[in-house]
């Protein structure tokens, strides 16, 4: 537990003490390196995943009993053809991933400490524990994203489809390349949030319906018994978020409209299929928009001590987050190989 505590105080101390100008942007590598070796030599911590994994892992390389994606496959044969173990190919997905979501902060976010703060308080765990074949589909989304900003349609296509070969729910995610460069209206914002309510009371009909493409209706009667609901207090959250992103950004650029987009997109996808939690796994794709946009209503709130009070009000919330996140995914029971 002390070891997890120090992660969060480390990110805590650099998101308090610096002052985010170039070279201090660049000293947050040292937390992201040792946050990468944390991550990476963890045992026996991810739940349930963390040992499918490893047992599809220590498979033959011909054996796909869970027939994972061809490229997830791929991947896990060259690792084992260099002679990592299980141990060292969590280890090297951990450097990737964490390095890429620290350029993705550098290069998105006015404050990225705060990001890295916001991510490892929220979601981190989630993504980098669990659910590690989604991840690397969501990170490559997020890398993407700067080809619907530059407007490169078939570099976003190709990027997807690449996201497709290691996570099929990546399929959604074509006609975002459209979707996330539109810029809402009032009138606009409002139809599409009637839709998702709307939508809400007929999402049961998925599963009755025989949806052969990408085997879905198979997947989904794997989840037919699980009537979980979303979780209201992360409902409330992005709704706050939108509504307030939505009162700062009435002139946006490109890139700060994707952000707003991304959130937008995440709220009505949250509405629309709140009634069953399985389907709100497709958010995490949406997630980069909440660690770039909280930072960035901090840094245009114009009275300092307004962006004070603000900061010190979320730096305490986030405390409260990491001891849930910690508390529900059992991180407590952190172990490590190193040691």
């Amino acid at each position: 537990m002390i070891i997890v505590l120090s992660i969060f105080s480390i990110f805590l101390f650099y998101t308090v003490f610096f002052t985010e100008d170039p070279y201090e942007k660049f000293l947050l590598i040292i937390p992201v390196f040792l946050l990468s070796i944390y991550t990476g030599t963890r045992m026996d911590v991810g739940g349930y995943d963390y040992h499918v994994y490893k047992y599809f892992y220590e498979l033959p390389y011909y054996q796909n009993p869970y027939k994972y994606e061809y490229f997830f496959v791929l991947l896990r044969n060259f690792s084992k053809f260099l002679g990592l173990n299980y141990n060292f190919f969590l280890l090297f997905l951990s450097f990737v991933f964490n390095f890429i979501i620290y350029k993705l902060f550098i290069s998105y976010s006015k404050y990225p400490t705060f990001s890295f703060l916001i991510y490892l308080c929220t979601f981190y765990y989630w993504h980098n524990f669990t659910i590690i074949r989604n991840f690397i589909a969501i990170v490559i989304f997020w890398i993407s994203l700067k080809y619907i900003i530059e407007r490169k349609l078939i570099l976003y296509i190709l990027l997807i489809t690449l996201a497709c070969f290691f996570h099929k729910t990546a399929v959604i995610l074509y006609p975002f390349y459209f979707l996330l460069n539109n810029q809402f209206t009032k009138k606009s914002l409002s139809l599409l949030l009637v839709f998702a309510f709307v939508i809400n009371p007929l999402t049961f009909i998925i599963f009755k319906a025989n949806i052969s493409f990408l085997g879905l209706s198979e997947r989904l009667n794997r989840y037919i018994h699980i009537v979980e609901h979303g979780n209201p207090y992360e409902l409330l959250e992005l709704l706050i978020l939108v509504f307030v992103l939505l009162f700062y950004l009435k002139n946006s650029t490109k890139r700060e409209n994707v952000i707003l987009s991304l959130n937008i997109f995440a709220l009505f996808i949250f509405i629309a299929f709140y009634r069953f939690a399985i389907f709100l796994r497709v958010l995490d794709y949406f997630r980069l928009g909440v660690f770039i946009g909280i930072p960035f209503i901090i840094s245009n709130i114009s009275n300092k001590y307004l962006k004070y009070l603000s900061f010190i009000l979320l730096c305490s919330y986030l405390t409260f987050k990491y001891y849930d996140t910690v508390t529900a995914y059992a991180i407590y029971n952190y172990k490590t190989w190193l040691i």
